[in-house]
């Protein structure tokens, strides 16, 4: 395996792709940091003067219930924005990805470098499943260390200014266990969109124009026709929409038994997303990233 040749691959998917990967989470996070603090300039000075003495109800005493759903919302809060956005540029460069070499013809250039149209692949489906959600993780990590030292700052300023001590907060809200967990979300939420991310990249290798009408249309039409037939002869179930709604439902049915009727968590978003990976759904994954390699050999122009 030719390290210095997949090294370099992923820095031809970044350097492409750097605009979006750098100002996009830069604006998201500073975004984030200006909120709160200029919601902290429009409190009122009795707001203000009122806070010491709620936190004095705190003082000294364990919260461990308390601090868990604080620490699993300050990690949600910071996290899901940037996961969220990082979904759609997912989304905008699956389809995208293989569409753009052809339609500049760049796909020449490249391919007249000693690099395999399978590593080429698997560079692109692994930058976005893991690079693209991992840069935008990085910048929520950076928001969050400054949300901590804030915190730190906020705990140290209360025990010597007010003799109130909040410090149980950093041993009872599981701070750097829900860090750790929404870093390693992202690998069973990859695995199970698999599918969907190899069907974007065979709709970008196929489409001689707008491969996101060609990553749609064909499901759409596979489901007005299944819902005419249905209709039609009165069947009792829709087999496609029903695999597709089976298959990208999201419940807490899904979670273990002893995190079901438990406080939500960083771990129960672990345990769903991998409950939600499939044998199936891996091998149609594959199928489509077969298909796109071979598109990839056999059609070099977008037009």
């Amino acid at each position: 395996m030719n390290i210095t040749a997949i090294h370099a691959g992923f820095k031809r998917e970044i350097w492409e792709f750097n605009k979006t990967l750098f100002w996009v989470p830069v604006i998201l996070a500073g975004l984030l940091i200006l909120a709160p603090l200029l919601q902290l300039l429009l409190i009122h000075d009795y707001q203000f003067a009122n806070i010491p003495f709620n936190l004095e109800k705190m003082d000294g005493v364990s919260h461990p219930e308390f601090f868990s759903k604080v620490g699993f919302a300050l990690t949600t809060g910071l996290f899901m924005p940037f996961l969220t956005v990082a979904f759609f540029i997912q989304l905008y460069y699956f389809t995208n990805c293989l569409f753009d070499e052809r339609r500049d013809l760049s796909i020449y250039f490249w391919r007249s470098l000693p690099v395999s149209d399978t590593q080429t692949v698997l560079t692109k489906l692994a930058t976005g499943m893991f690079v693209v959600p991992g840069v935008f993780c990085l910048a929520a990590t950076a928001v969050y260390a400054l949300a901590l030292l804030a915190l730190l700052v906020v705990s140290t300023v209360l025990s010597v200014g007010y003799d109130i001590s909040i410090w149980a907060i950093w041993s009872e809200a599981n701070l750097v266990t829900n860090l750790v967990m929404a870093w390693l979300n992202i690998l069973p939420f990859a695995i199970w969109l698999l599918p969907v991310y190899a069907w974007l990249m065979l709709a970008s290798a196929f489409a001689s124009r707008a491969p996101i009408l060609w990553a749609i249309l064909p499901v759409v039409i596979v489901l007005m026709v299944e819902s005419f037939i249905v209709a039609y002869f009165h069947l009792d179930e829709r087999f496609f929409a029903g695999l597709l709604l089976d298959y990208f439902q999201v419940s807490l049915d899904l979670l273990p038994e002893e995190l079901a009727h438990g406080e939500p968590s960083s771990t129960s978003l672990f345990s769903i997303f991998t409950n939600k990976i499939s044998l199936f759904g891996t091998i149609v994954g594959t199928v489509f990233l077969g298909a796109t390699l071979w598109l990839r050999k056999h059609r070099s122009e977008a037009a």
